[in-house]
């Protein structure tokens, strides 16, 4: 399948990238920058067939899938028109910056026939459907509580997009606690009730640390912390229950962490399995549901559903 990219910094470069070239049925083809000069010097250094700043441009190539890696602040209307173009489309998480044009998008890509994926690598990691799998088939009793913390270390300021409320609407929640949020809802459920904390300890418009309760199906009570303004990257989610815990520790978002099974008398198990590039994971999964197969991916609604409880927790 033929794809262009929409995005060429930050996460184009440490995620999309490896992702393609570790893919088989997923080739790179064109890019979409804000600006041409660097368009055409990154399909030019990639390979790429070519480098555009013109959106109608991009998309009359010929390319069959989109990977959006943009602002946020450009998601809707980018996702728009590449599902009117005929496109599928793999967009980077949030979805958009409103639950509603979340939903349109979802609406959109229905109408036209076309995947809309969310961009939630910790889907497709081994262990954390490990985990799911595990919990459905009571290994650890009935669960009851769970517990989330995602930090991470930033050598300087977030990119200025991050740091405006017009661009980026959320700080770390958006950009790392979103991922935990879908995280519970793969395991768990959905979500019920959401509310939160934060603060914005950089002096940035966006959060920059959030705390927040959800209350999952079943009564379930789950926590999430999460900054980015911690001294070392590191995350955790621990899922606990009447016989045991599952315990997964720097997994998120690219799967190289480790999953453990604990249960009373026994010695903990290693379910982590294989450490793949989730990015690719994700890549290759979103391709072939593109393609027709009956796939589990994290859908536009999920992202719609993530962006109702992100508004929860900050607004």
């Amino acid at each position: 399948m033929r794809w262009g990219l929409v995005g060429t910094r930050g996460l184009a470069i440490k995620g999309c990238l490896p992702a393609f070239a570790d893919t088989d049925g997923a080739d790179l083809v064109s890019v979409l920058s804000t600006d041409e000069a660097r368009a055409e010097a990154f399909a030019s250094e990639h390979g790429l067939e070519s480098g555009t700043s013109d959106l109608a441009a991009f998309l009359a190539t010929d390319i069959d899938a989109v990977w959006i890696a943009s602002p946020t602040h450009l998601h809707h209307a980018q996702a728009t028109a590449a599902l009117e173009a005929g496109k599928h489309v793999l967009l980077e998480k949030p979805l958009a910056m409103t639950a509603s044009d979340g939903w349109d998008l979802v609406e959109t890509a229905r109408r036209v026939e076309r995947v809309l994926a969310t961009g939630y690598q910790a889907r497709y990691v081994p262990g954390h459907i490990a985990m799911r799998r595990l919990i459905a088939e009571g290994a650890i009793g009935r669960v009851t509580v769970a517990r989330t913390y995602y930090g991470i270390h930033r050598p300087g300021p977030p990119p200025e997009w991050r740091q405006q409320r017009a661009t980026a609407r959320w700080g770390a929640l958006a950009d790392v606690g979103t991922h935990h949020i879908d995280l519970l809802r793969m395991l768990l459920g959905e979500v019920e009730e959401a509310d939160g904390i934060h603060a914005s300890q950089l002096g940035f418009q966006t959060d920059d640390v959030v705390a927040a309760t959800l209350r999952m199906s079943n009564d379930v009570v789950a926590t999430l912390t999460i900054t980015n303004n911690a001294s070392v990257q590191s995350n955790r989610v621990e899922v606990h229950g009447t016989e045991g815990a599952l315990v997964a520790v720097d997994t998120s978002p690219d799967g190289r962490g480790s999953v453990h099974l604990l249960r009373p008398g026994q010695e903990p198990e290693d379910v982590t399995g294989e450490r793949p590039l989730s990015f690719a994971a994700q890549l290759d999964t979103v391709t072939r549901a593109a393609s027709g197969e009956d796939v589990s991916y994290a859908t536009g609604e999920d992202g719609a559903r993530n962006l109702e409880l992100l508004a929860k927790i900050v607004d």
